[in-house]
Formats: C-alpha cells, sequence, structure tokens
C-alpha cells in the first residue's frame, strides 16, 4: 500500500512521519496528578502495544505530576493544554515530547509564539489538533471540513512565519465523511504528518465500527502517520487494542497473534466460541507474544480448507474429535478437551524458538 510522503518530526525517542511506523497513541483517563494511577494506565497501554501517550493538563497540579510521570515512562507524552497556554509552556519546559493545542482553545498570538519558541529550543513537537466540537467562533458558520481546515491554516501560517516545522496535524470530526474528507484535504495540502482519528466515537460496538470505517478508508488512501482511536471506555487499553487490530486488518503492521474464527452455523461440532474466548484470554494471561495466525473452525467444511493459510489451527470433527493443523498440513486428530492446550504449547513453542 503506497503511503502519503510527509517530513518528518521527532517526537521523544520515535519520528513521526515519512518512512517511520504508523504509531499507536492512546489518551489518559486519570489525572496526572495522579502519579501512580496514570503510571499503572500508560503501563497497561503499553502492554497493548501503545506508544505514544496522551495527558489532559487542565491545571497546575497536572504540572505536577507530569514531571513525575515522565521520568517514570519510556515512551513519548503529549501535553493536552486547552485555554491556558501557560501550562504548555510549563510542560515543554518540563521537557515533555509534544503539546498539542486546539485552534478553538489556544489563547492569544503571544502565549503562542512564546510557547513556539520554547518547543524550537527543545527540538520538541507541536500537535495542531482541531475539533468540530471547538471550533474558533469567527469559523463556526462554515461548513464543518472547511472550518476544520481554515482553523488549522490561520495557526499554521503562524508557525511558518516563525520558522517552524516540529507539526504533526489532526481534525476531527464524530462524523465519518467529514473525518475522510478533512484528511484527504489536508494530506493534499500540507507536508506535515497526520494524527488520524474520529473524536467522541461513542461507546462499544458503535463506537468501534464508526472508528474502523472512518480510519480504514483515510488509512486505505495512504494517510496519517499516527492513529489514535477515541471511545467512551474506562481504560485506554482498550482503545489501544482496537487501533492495533485496525493496522493488522489492513497489513499495515503486525503485532501479537491473529485469531480467525468462523461464525458458527447447525454445522458445528465444537464450541468455537467458548474457544475463541479461552484461548485469547490465556494467550493474554501468559503473554503469549507471537506474530502468526490461529485459525478455529467448527466443521470440516471451513477447515482446514478455508483456513490453510493459518500458521497454527483447530477444526472441530464429529464424536468429540478435532483436527489440529498448521499451514495447511494435518497433524493429527485430538479430542476437543485437548484443543486449547494443544494449540497453546505449539504457540509457546513458537515464541520460545523464536527467542535471540
Amino acid at each position: 500500500m503506497k503511503r502519503e510522503n510527509t517530513i518528518e518530526v521527532p517526537l521523544g525517542k520515535i519520528k513521526v512521519g515519512g518512512k517511520n511506523p504508523i504509531w499507536v497513541e492512546a489518551m489518559g483517563r486519570e489525572h496526572p496528578a495522579q502519579v501512580e494511577r496514570s503510571i499503572q494506565e500508560i503501563k497497561r497501554v503499553v502492554e497493548e502495544g501503545g506508544e505514544i501517550f496522551r495527558l489532559a493538563i487542565p491545571d497546575e497540579d497536572a504540572l505536577l505530576g507530569l514531571s513525575q510521570i515522565k521520568n517514570q515512562i519510556d515512551i513519548p507524552l503529549v501535553a493536552d493544554v486547552h485555554f491556558n497556554l501557560d501550562l504548555g509552556i510549563k510542560a515543554a519546559q518540563l521537557g515533555i515530547d509534544a503539546v498539542r493545542i486546539n485552534p478553538g482553545t489556544a489563547g492569544n498570538k503571544k502565549k503562542l509564539e512564546e510557547l513556539i519558541k520554547i518547543i524550537q529550543d527543545k527540538n520538541l513537537a507541536l500537535r495542531l489538533g482541531a475539533n468540530t466540537g471547538s471550533l474558533p467562533p469567527h469559523h463556526q458558520k462554515e461548513n464543518r471540513v472547511e472550518a476544520l481546515f481554515h482553523s488549522l491554516e490561520e495557526l499554521i501560517s503562524i508557525l511558518e512565519k516563525n520558522n517552524f516545522k516540529n507539526i504533526i496535524l489532526s481534525a476531527k470530526s464524530t462524523d465519518v465523511e467529514e473525518t475522510i474528507a478533512i484528511y484527504d484535504k489536508l494530506s493534499q495540502t500540507f507536508p506535515y504528518p497526520l494524527h488520524v482519528g474520529l473524536t467522541e466515537a461513542g461507546e462499544g460496538e458503535e463506537g468501534i465500527v464508526k472508528t474502523s470505517i472512518a480510519l480504514g478508508i483515510i488509512l486505505r488512501e495512504g494517510i496519517g502517520n499516527n492513529i489514535r482511536v477515541s471511545l467512551t471506555a474506562p481504560d485506554p487499553a482498550l482503545e489501544t487494542r482496537v487501533a492495533w487490530n485496525i493496522l493488522k486488518a489492513l497489513k499495515l503492521r503486525a503485532r501479537g497473534l491473529e485469531i480467525i474464527s468462523c461464525p458458527t452455523c447447525a454445522r458445528r461440532k465444537g464450541d468455537v466460541v467458548a474457544l475463541t474466548r479461552n484461548l485469547k484470554q490465556k494467550v493474554r494471561e501468559k503473554k503469549i507474544e507471537v506474530i502468526g495466525k490461529v485459525a478455529i473452525m467448527g466443521c470440516e467444511v471451513n477447515g482446514p480448507g478455508e483456513a490453510k493459510e493459518a500458521d497454527w489451527g483447530i477444526a472441530f470433527a464429529p464424536r468429540g474429535k478435532a483436527l489440529l493443523f498448521s499451514r495447511g498440513e494435518i497433524i493429527k486428530m485430538i479430542g476437543q478437551e485437548e484443543a486449547e492446550e494443544e494449540l497453546l504449547q505449539m504457540l509457546i513453542k513458537e515464541m520460545e524458538e523464536k527467542k535471540p
């Protein structure tokens, strides 16, 4: 898949844009003043593959916590600042990797130029994140895609006049079509890397479906350099898992195991749902880190034939039996009660063999 070419922007120990991977970002729920809870939240995200973490900085207490968090966390951190650019200035002085500001809540030009100077001196990044929920007043009567674009264009003009180029852009709507349209327009206009997401997507299935459609189409067009899934959920680890599943489905990046399973029907010879759920849980509990595909099929119709590309698989058979196969080759017939353990042992063996 061809990727849109952008400039590279340093973000802590990584770079965003250019030929770098599409990084996965999550945002914290905890107030940074709750230092230990914030650190544990970030660690859960990192375990799920999170590579960038954003923290809301609403007050001075958050800044005090931020400095302690920064000393204990290895991935790039982004300070999310609204209304009070002094908080962004102080976050930059503390050495945060990036500051995110919103054109609709950015404050006065003098403070912005002060922030730019500090970020430039420290070679940090500035993310300009426009949002349909907080557009500048003078753009609120425009078409929302145009309003997002023009609000970013105004800030970019100020940054470029100050010869500042460490810019990451984002422009988010709650609407799928608007989100696709604005990222297409940004990618055609500016050379800066794009942080892609659908804002306020919602809770559960609805939020996951809306986000997956929007991000899937945008990424499929070669647009986007890091992504964040924005769900109403108590733990950002879920956002991280969904983000990785989107990248994996598009074959843009691979992390961990892909488990494919049939939807089941009257032909099923075993409990596909239970085995699939249990295997996912055990893989997470045992921290089995293997890149590959496992197929769990309910009968001989779907497996191993339709799952012959799988690295490992089970196809349920009559009389409480199951067929164990690998890469299209049948290994042996086993009892269904052995299926989970057999698959786990194959995965563990693969992981051990791949260890350096």
